[in-house]
């Protein structure tokens, strides 16, 4: 047997800097309304953002849809305080376009986050908007109520599309390289739609359970990997809220966003990551490219979450300061190297903690924790084989 050496030297330094990293570079689709997994994935179009040349006098609706459209997009309009072109609604069935999940990724597979893919009954409402304003709505067997309540949240995607309020949508802010700006992203556009429907909701449905609820309560009950998806509507509606005065003032919500989910976690911290430089050398071992790159607090949460309480998982995500995550091709899939940085040793005793209890899951993959720093933890995870020959030590080296 080949013994794979890899190298892992890791340096800190003392300041801090910000990563970048894929855009959420459009709205996405409103969670079915039923609590079901009905998430699906957006669709850009070569249409410029905010651009309304060719739109409609008026809401045209292709196909049946049991609430008045038109009525609905005049009051979300004045719930903004905003002027903009009407839309198209195509109703149709979104099921085929359903979210496929994250467990292709090589640290949602490495760590057991699964089950992100269609789930539930799916009688929710769903529905999703392009770049070009244009809204996708599947009403399924929901009542007229929650499918008005959908439409109320893909209209308020169409002002953030119309009235370019996301400096993501047209490419006026830079790319993204990781998973955790891109869920920070995501959170703002799909919080700040969540804020102005429950505004919508309080207006014009008395009675009607806010949205807010809703995701809070899926979020609270799905799967590791749903929590993910869910996050986005739960805590970014959080951070809305902790942020804005009222529906008029969404577009200062993209003036100067946070970052990272650490900072959408925590509305009023703007921390940026302290710094990590990680550089791998390996022997005998193909390295893998990290979509992930950097996880962040919430996936940290997500994570510990599995073998946790949630007030344990939460509290040992907090105090991140920063994580790098490295991937490996090892037998039967890929294996991971999550190096993460702390703000103080405290947070790194309780983050090791919670990690260390991620040994005692019944999977295919096998985890081990290791300090290596005051502030530093690596956890390992993937084959039997890699976990138990890698090794951390000193300015770190790692190897398998």
């Amino acid at each position: 047997m080949t013994t794979a050496r890899l190298a892992l030297a890791l340096c800190l330094v003392l300041a801090v800097a910000g990563c970048v990293a894929p855009a959420a570079n459009a709205p996405g689709a409103s969670p079915a309304a039923d609590g079901s997994d009905a998430t699906t994935t957006t669709t850009a179009t070569t249409s410029t953002p905010g651009d309304a040349g060719g739109a409609p006098e008026h809401v045209v609706v292709t196909g049946d849809l049991s609430v008045d459209a038109n009525v609905t997009f005049d009051r979300v309009a004045a719930l903004l305080d905003a002027d903009y072109a009407p839309t198209r609604v195509v109703v149709q069935d979104l099921s085929s376009r359903r979210a496929g999940g994250f467990s292709a990724l090589p640290f949602f597979s490495a760590f057991g986050l699964s089950g992100s893919g269609a789930s539930g009954t799916g009688t929710g409402v769903a529905g999703l908007t392009t770049l070009d304003a244009t809204v996708y709505l599947s009403p399924a067997a929901a009542d007229s109520a929650r499918v008005e309540q959908v439409l109320a949240h893909e209209f308020v995607h169409v002002a953030q599309v119309r009235q370019n309020m996301v400096p993501w949508f047209g490419g006026r802010a830079g790319a993204v390289d990781s998973l955790d700006e891109q869920f920070a992203r995501r959170a703002l556009v799909e919080g700040g739609a969540v804020y102005v429907t429950d505004a919508y909701t309080r207006a014009h449905q008395p009675g009607l359970g806010s949205q807010t609820d809703q995701m809070a309560a899926a979020y609270a009950n799905a799967s590791a990997a749903n929590r993910f998806v869910y996050g986005q509507y739960r805590f970014g509606a959080q951070y809305a809220n902790a942020t804005l005065d009222g529906p008029a003032d969404l577009p200062d919500l993209y003036e100067d966003p946070p970052e990272t989910t650490e900072n959408v976690l925590h509305p009023g911290t703007r921390d940026d990551p302290l710094a990590l430089n990680v550089t791998v050398e390996a022997e005998s071992v193909d390295r893998e490219r990290s979509q992930t790159r950097r996880a962040g607090e919430l996936l940290a949460r997500v994570v510990l979450r599995q073998t946790t309480t949630r007030s344990t998982a939460r509290e040992a995500a907090a105090g991140w300061g920063t994580d790098r995550v490295l991937a490996f091709a090892t037998p039967n899939g890929s294996s991971v190297a999550w190096v993460t940085r702390w703000d103080t040793p405290a947070d790194a005793d309780e983050f090791a903690a919670a990690a260390r209890t991620l040994g005692d899951r019944q999977t295919d993959n096998t985890y081990r924790t290791e300090r290596v720093t005051e502030d530093t933890v690596v956890v390992f995870a993937g084959s039997e084989q890699f976990v138990a020959n890698a090794e951390a030590s000193g300015n770190v080296t790692v190897a398998a």
